[in-house]
């Protein structure tokens, strides 16, 4: 009972500096971020914000928010030292301003900076919180008119449909065409272009798949009949040796290479 109570309380401190130790490292790394954003550019600003704000959502602030509201406003600041030269990276820095006063409660203050990002050039970080706020508003319109804005900003194919799936998901409707209201006739054909070429990739997929499947199961039969021949061809050479030994061996290496040539003929047909 006592070894048993000993190994609970050991794999309870465990536990306990494993969450220790994961919280020393996102400080650190917040710690190292403040330096190279004390120097840096715009990618180290964001980088640092990005620190934080990770610290803030793993709950290491949740006894230290005097240290949060600091560290926070240091980001901020790096933040605000690099926005002139950011170029198009500006608006996307603006919204991690935002992300940084929701972190430490500044609700209304958040929002007038993630409308100050969208304003500024349509961004995904942006975008997305505006989306949410407007669709949990039950603001469906306003929602729409972000979503419109947002999916044509985005660089890739991938972030455009997961983009557009939220903006379906948030515009509470109950058919798909006042989910894709907002959409432009543009972007609807895009969308199920996109969408019926993914489809028809994924059933070629699943075809050759299939196929391959019924292939490496059509060898698997062949090899099966081939070692079998090779076998009984085997015992046939024995039988005729009659207690001869070095027949009985010659038999032996006939039926390996026998088999070695149907192994052969089952990975050639893999490979084809």
């Amino acid at each position: 009972m006592r070894r048993l109570l000993f190994l609970a309380l050991l794999l309870s401190a465990s536990s306990a500096c494993s969450a220790c130790s994961g919280s020393k490292g996102r400080i650190q790394h917040v710690q190292s971020a403040r330096v190279h954003a004390a120097n840096g550019g715009v990618r180290q600003a964001q980088e640092f914000a990005a620190a934080v704000d990770g610290a803030f959502k793993a709950g290491d602030y949740k006894k230290k928010a005097k240290a949060g509201v600091i560290d926070a406003g240091e980001a901020m600041q790096a933040i605000d030292r690099v926005l002139p030269m950011a170029g198009v990276d500006g608006p996307t820095l603006v919204a991690w301003r935002a992300v940084l006063l929701l972190d430490v409660g500044r609700t209304n203050d958040a929002f007038s900076e993630y409308n100050r990002s969208f304003a500024m050039g349509p961004n995904e970080l942006a975008g997305t919180a505006l989306i949410d706020h407007y669709s949990q508003a039950n603001r469906p319109d306003l929602a729409g008119e972000v979503c419109a804005k947002t999916v044509p900003a985005l660089r890739t194919t991938d972030a455009k449909l997961e983009m557009i799936a939220r903006c379906r998901k948030r515009m509470n409707a109950i058919s798909p065409e006042g989910e894709m209201a907002w959409m432009s006739p543009e972007l609807v054909d895009w969308y199920q272009t996109e969408n019926a070429r993914r489809l028809g990739a994924a059933v070629e997929a699943d075809n050759a798949r299939a196929e391959r499947q019924r292939q490496e199961q059509r060898v698997v039969r062949g090899m099966e009949q081939c070692s079998a021949s090779c076998k009984e061809r085997g015992l046939y050479c024995q039988n005729n040796c009659r207690h001869d030994p070095l027949c009985d061996q010659r038999c032996v290496e006939i039926n390996r290479a026998c088999l070695d040539r149907c192994e052969s003929k089952a990975y050639d047909s893999l490979d084809r």
